[in-house]
């Protein structure tokens, strides 16, 4: 072999490794930003900053977080994530399932940031808008974007110059769109119990993404339209296979139905992946109790009420085991 041709194969094999070493890199560096909780950010991740009595600032909420901010009367979540940036729409998605779980609603006012530094039009008029829901929320508002330190701390910014002054009238633009301006809307009707106004709101929504089909189906489940909420928990599940809130969506319309193995299925598969999911737990719990196994039911409940104390069906349901 001469000796430019094994040259050429030598450069072509550390090409090769470079490549490789940059998909791993690339691959890795996407799995550290989707746990924003990791030990690696934590010297930069800052802990919740309670600015007044209703605007709390913070980093992006963990399960952990969702808690501590229900006990403190948190009903809105505010967040700034952009999910233009594939990990941060990812994000943003287990965000809404987790405050679902809690009763709280999402709102969405998206601001592109990289390393703090702004980009995009709508970064000022999201950044006032978000200042404006805050402001108009009913409870206690948190407010976050990624690490807590930088898009958060603009909004921060605009409320204590701006918003606390008597002639902010609130009518500045947000710039985002119809649909999801209505899925707000549907989800504030949703939290507060009006599931009629709730399921009107979203009928006029014109392409449905995988929340708005979630919320369709949780409304109807409340409403008792059960054919209606598996149909819509069956689609978001098509569409998005791990998600805990379609799966278990469909444990709880097989459980209302009294298919008790089909529930039990659906809320063990979620449990497979999401093994401290209230929700799964206790939909769980209501299978073997059904099924006359007692101390698993029990097991299940008093696992749920160990991260939900303050869960009154679950603690009634343990009284009259």
């Amino acid at each position: 072999m001469g000796q430019g041709m094994l040259g050429r194969l030598v450069r072509r094999r550390w090409v090769q490794v470079a490549f490789v070493l940059c998909l791993l890199l690339g691959a890795t560096g996407v799995w550290l930003l989707l746990h924003p909780g990791g030990l690696w950010l934590q010297p930069w991740r800052p802990g919740r900053t309670e600015v007044s009595s209703r605007f709390i600032f913070g980093p992006y909420p963990l399960e952990e977080d969702f808690i501590a901010l229900d006990k403190k009367g948190v009903r809105t979540i505010i967040s700034l994530l952009d999910p233009s940036l594939p990990y941060e729409k990812i994000l943003l998605e287990q965000e809404r399932e987790l405050a679902r779980k809690h009763g709280m609603q999402v709102l969405d006012f998206p601001m592109a940031s990289i390393l703090g530094q702004s980009f995009g039009k709508d970064y000022v008029a999201n950044s006032h808008a978000a200042a404006q829901a805050a402001i108009d929320s009913k409870g206690v508002a948190y407010i976050h974007c990624y690490l807590g330190l930088h898009r958060s701390r603009y909004v921060q910014k605009f409320l204590r110059e701006y918003a606390a002054t008597s002639n902010y009238q609130g009518t500045l633009e947000s710039g985002r769109s119809d649909d999801v301006l209505t899925l707000d809307r549907a989800n504030i009707a949703f939290v507060g119990g009006n599931n009629e106004e709730a399921l009107r709101e979203l009928a006029t929504i014109r392409v449905k993404t995988v929340q708005a089909t979630l919320l369709e189906g949780w409304v109807n489940y409340r409403l008792g339209n059960i054919a209606a909420a598996r149909a819509s928990f069956t689609k978001a599940a098509a569409e998005r296979p791990d998600s805990a809130d379609a799966q278990g969506g469909l444990g709880y319309c097989a459980l209302r139905d009294g298919d008790l193995d089909t529930a039990a299925r659906q809320f063990e598969l979620v449990l497979s992946t999401h093994p401290d999911d209230a929700s799964a737990l206790q939909g769980l719990g209501h299978v073997r109790h059904r099924q006359g196994k007692t101390d698993q039911a029990k097991l299940l409940f008093e696992r749920v009420l160990k991260k939900h104390p303050d869960n009154s069906e679950v603690r009634e349901a343990l009284e009259r085991l």
